[in-house]
């Protein structure tokens, strides 16, 4: 917007002149073009209204379009003026363009939407404002953000003490720990067959790592984040065509290695039925329903009752492989393992303690196998089994073994989330342990600080 107030008479004069073939053009533009184009409203000078707009603030304004411009500020005092009213150069993040707009009626019959750019104020000096605007019966789309496909290998993260790249081997171990495919059959009056079918991946993760589901989705291009709890949030994808395009390819190529690996591939199969367009036959429904029921936990009774008979299908077969990728094994470790702190009393210790380092990874007992060959990999470790439920436990004890086998590995595979600073503590008190200090009160005393700041006693 060119708005040019009552202290610069001349320069209104300029926007008289302006103001209708600026209006023609707006006509000519809206009958030729479709979808949102980008360009420059002037408004008709201040004293045709009969007030000022300086000192204003406009409703709805804020940077969501990256450009650079002429310094208007700058050349306007040495006397220069844009009067093309032309952005010499234009850059758009689709990341960065929001969805803040309004509407503005030019002509009767005629409403335009604008996409807001530039700053709130409008000063007692010349105020340039570029706006992305269209006419409303050509905004099909509501929501112009997060349109683009993209297949991007590498994501990367930042945490404070903490940089690191997403590696794809990284992302299929951490999915294995946290994430989820799913197939939702729900009622729907807009679909001939009354039921609607949604194809979901999804990781749900602590507000704490939040900045990990943010660097997932630019991993895979696209998806939301939502707030799923009190204190966690969800990373999904529902696009059947970002579905199609980016999260199938990278599992085929960098595949699941716990039993989760068995619900992708069904997963699978029912996104190619859906792609084919056969969940909107009965027919394909009912396929879809089959393999829905060997999926994760099933059917609800509500789709039992609506598709009584059913013969689910066989779930796949999922073998480990004989070598499990390393940045697999950070990414998995990520998710579902701990390290933490024991103290126990003993009379044999000068300072009444024993101090004892654990690694942990806990799992369904279904993926036993796997827990096993985890422990050939890192070649320690025992496996228990949890009385609290149908889980496995792998657990290193052994001091030697943490501070030779388990530390090494993780120092080179970097651990990412709230679990990197539990282990960079976990690896100071292994220093202290090393150093024979833990046997002294000073150095329980640190060990004993240390331990009350990690896992559930860290705050931030």
């Amino acid at each position: 917007m060119l708005l040019i107030g009552e202290r610069f008479p001349r320069l209104n004069n300029i926007s008289y002149l302006s103001l209708i073939p600026s209006i023609v053009l707006f006509l000519f533009a809206g009958g030729i073009e479709n979808g949102v184009g980008t360009g420059w409203t002037l408004y008709p000078p201040a004293d045709w209204c009969g007030t000022s707009f300086m000192w204003e603030e406009r409703p709805n304004s804020g940077d969501t379009l990256e450009l650079l411009v002429p310094s208007y500020s700058r050349k306007a005092v040495s006397g220069w003026t844009n009067h093309s009213c032309m952005v010499t150069s234009q850059k758009a993040s689709e990341k960065n363009v929001g969805n803040r707009g309004s509407k503005s009626v030019i002509l009767p019959n005629i409403t335009v939407k604008e996409q807001r750019v530039d700053g709130r104020w409008c000063t007692n000096l010349m105020h340039l404002r570029c706006t992305l605007m269209g006419f409303e019966r050509n905004y099909r789309v509501k929501i112009p953000s997060n349109q683009v496909l993209k297949i991007r290998h590498y994501s990367s993260i930042t945490i404070p003490g903490q940089s690191c790249d997403l590696n794809p081997w990284f992302v299929t171990g951490f999915t294995d720990a946290e994430g989820s495919f799913m197939i939702r059959i729900r009622n729907s009056p807009r679909y001939k067959t009354g039921w609607m079918v949604v194809a979901l991946f999804s990781i749900t993760l602590d507000q704490k790592d939040y900045h990990i589901l943010q660097a997932l989705k630019s991993y895979f291009g696209g998806g939301n984040i939502w707030k799923d709890g009190k204190s966690t949030y969800k990373f999904k994808i529902e696009s059947l065509e970002l579905i199609m395009k980016v999260v199938l390819p990278h599992f085929d190529k960098y595949p699941l290695i716990t039993k989760k690996l068995a619900d992708y591939l069904l997963f699978r199969s029912v996104v190619e039925l859906m792609e084919g367009k056969e969940h909107l036959t009965m027919k394909g429904l009912q396929k879809i329903a089959s393999i829905k029921a060997s999926l994760n936990n099933g059917l609800t009774d509500e789709l039992k009752a609506a598709f009584p008979v059913l013969n689910p299908v066989a779930r796949p077969l999922v073998e480990i492989p004989e070598i499990l990728p390393e940045q697999w094994i950070s990414g998995f470790t990520s998710g579902e393992g701990c390290f933490k702190i024991t103290l126990s009393k003993s009379l044999t210790n000068k300072a009444g303690f024993q101090v004892t380092l654990v690694f942990q990874i806990t799992q369904h007992s279904r993926d036993e196998i796997l827990m096993k060959s985890l422990i050939s990999y890192f070649g320690c470790g025992i496996l228990q089994k949890d009385s609290r439920g149908p889980y496995v436990n792998l657990l290193v004890y052994n001091f030697a073994d943490n501070y030779g086998k388990i530390m090494p590995f993780f120092n080179l595979h970097n651990i990412v989330g709230k679990k990197s600073a539990d282990f960079k503590d976990w690896c100071k008190a292994a220093e202290i342990i090393k150093a024979k200090d833990h046997v002294t009160p000073k150095g329980l005393e640190q060990i004993r600080e240390i331990k009350s700041g990690m896992n559930k006693g860290r705050s931030t």
